[in-house]
Formats: C-alpha cells, structure tokens, sequence
C-alpha cells in the first residue's frame, strides 16, 4: 500500500511498500521553527528531531510555487495564508486551511503546486511492471513522426545494465527536472535519493542521447493520497510561546501525476493547535472494566476487552466517505493523468 511521509530519512520498510514525499509538510514545519527554533514536544519522537534537522529553503522549493506560514489566529496568520495562496494559485481549492481560527490557536499550514508539461507528447505503449501489463508511456520505435522529437527530451545520464539506470525527460521548465532512476533500494528514502543523484551527468556526448534502437518505456503514474503523521499528534509541546499547546492533526495530503504529456505535484499540509476537543465518552476502541471495592487496592474483577466477542453485533460500520472529487486539480489545467 502508498503511504506519505513527511521526512525524506523515511525507512524504506518492506518490499511493496510505495513511499511518497513531497515538501509541503516540511514547509510548514519549517515555518514552525523558524518562529519558535527547534519544535520539541514531551516525549520527542523522532520524526519531530528530523523533521527539525531538515533543511528546504529556495533550493529545493521556488517560493513562486508554494504557499507556507505558522503562526496564530490573533496575528492574522489565516488571512495572510489565503491571501498568499489565492494570489499565486487562483484555482486552488484548498482542504486543510481553515476559514478561521481563535486568537490563540497555532497553525501552521503548507501548500505546493508545480506542474511541467513535455513540448512533444510521449506515446502512448503497453509496459510491464513486475509481473503485471500496465498503461504506459515512451516512444514506438519509428524514425519517423513524433518520435525523433521524443527521444531528444530524455537525457541518459547513467547507464549500467537493463535494470540500473538514471534518466532525465526534458518538461518546459528548464529549472526543474523530471528523473526517473531505476536503482537498487537503500535503508532510506534520503539515502534512495542521493544515490540516484550522484550518478547525474556521468555520461556524455553520443551516451547520453537515446538511440533510435533503444526502447523507453515508463509506465504512468496517478496517486492522490492522504497521510495522517500520529507520532506529532497529541504530545505536550515544550517552550515558552508554545506552552499548553499540542497538536490537535498532522496531516498531509499528495497528489502526483506522470504521463506521456508531463509531470506534477499539488500537496497540502497542515499543523493545528486548536485547543482541547469537546469531552466524548464513547467507547470504540479496546477497554479495561474493574470492579473494586471501594478503598481497596485491588478489582475483584478485572477484564480487558478487546474483541466483540462478547457483545451484540448489530451489523458492519459504514466505510468512511471518499475525499472530494477533483481535489488538488492544477492551476489552470495541465496534462491528463490517466
């Protein structure tokens, strides 16, 4: 199953597992810390320490594609968001930040959009993936028509056998890059990355063009995802201006399209701090009954209950509802995803 992390020193856990970053949660932590330094929380879990390490800034996210801020709702910080994010993203259809938040609630809120189209459209092929037919994109082996266009908008940039290689598809933004490196998993996601990079422009001249008698054939790729990060969720935070607070949600959501006619990447995220939630006493999850006289330091019954075995079942609890359609949809359009 996908899942979304919000630190590239994300561990690759176990084979079938797809994992998925994008900035916009490290944009609002960012923001978190760069007002209040280093979020500390009682006790401190680990994502807090690398989410602390990390390190974005301008060259890893234009700010020109993104909308980022943490604060609390006495300053303004909502009216600021939506300002920002409506003036760079008329289209957004924002589900995380809030219309309103009280004078002393914190948030901190992330959003990035980018969306990168390729000049000539890539064909539509067949691929294989694993042990599966799977729609894919690349080009269909004629000298003629489209395809000469096609296979000079992908630079090889390391080649070392059928299944290890790094290469580029050429999009419209010439500061940005579209990679797609087929190489042997690391421990992590970070230690992933860096090792797909540094094999960047090894090839050259004639090596690092795409023959007229070399396949490509990259299958496509459409998720629209939702991560809830629980380990940053309900702790006491530490520190004088954040004291009292918690986190009340943590969460992000990804959306990420690549296909024959481009590449993109609309994210939301969002920290709150909105105070404690009304007082509910309903009991869903497993429980612990006593029955103890009273002053004694001990139940005379004692029992833990942690399947219905033992109660009337009604029926099945509906599934929860399907997010919004068309959330995330790119500003102004762009290439189909499917």
């Amino acid at each position: 199953m996908p899942s979304v992390c919000a630190s590239l020193s994300t561990p690759l856990l176990s084979p079938g597992e797809d994992l998925v970053f994008c900035a916009a949660f490290a944009l609002a932590w960012e923001r978190l810390r760069a007002r209040f330094g280093p979020i500390r929380m009682e006790p401190q879990p680990a994502l807090a320490d690398a989410l602390n390490a990390a390190a974005l800034g301008g060259e890893v996210v234009d700010p020109a594609w993104s909308v980022s801020g943490a604060g609390f709702g006495g300053e303004g910080i909502v009216e600021a968001l939506r300002a920002e994010l409506f003036s760079k993203f008329p289209d957004a259809k924002p589900e995380y930040l809030p219309e309103t938040v009280s004078v002393d609630e914190l948030l901190a809120y992330g959003y990035l959009s980018k969306i990168l189209k390729f000049e000539t459209r890539f064909a539509v092929r067949e691929g294989t993936f694993k042990s599966s037919r799977v729609r894919a994109f690349g080009v269909n082996g004629s000298p003629f028509g489209a395809d000469p266009a096609r296979r000079a908008q992908v630079v090889v940039h390391d080649w070392a056998k059928p299944n290890d290689f790094v290469i580029e598809l050429v999009a419209d933004d010439p500061d940005s890059r579209v990679l797609v490196a087929q190489v042997a998993p690391a421990e992590t996601l970070a230690a992933t990355v860096a090792s797909a990079i540094a094999r960047l422009d090894r090839l050259h001249g004639e090596a690092r063009q795409l023959a007229e008698d070399e396949p490509l054939v990259i299958p496509r790729l459409k998720l629209d995802l939702e991560g809830v990060f629980g380990d940053l969720i309900g702790r006491p935070l530490l520190g004088e201006a954040l004291r009292g607070k918690r986190f009340g949600e943590a969460k992000q959501r990804v959306q990420f399209h690549l296909n024959e006619g481009g590449a993109g990447a609309t994210s939301e995220a969002v920290l709150g701090s909105y105070g404690p939630p009304p007082r509910s006493f309903w009991v869903t999850a497993p429980f612990l009954v006593l029955l103890q006289r009273r002053g004694a330091s001990a139940p005379y019954l004692a029992a833990w209950v942690e399947s219905t075995a033992w109660m009337e079942v009604l029926g099945q609890v509906a599934p929860p509802a399907a997010p919004p359609a068309g959330w995330g949809s790119p500003p102004g359009g762009g290439p189909p995803a499917g």
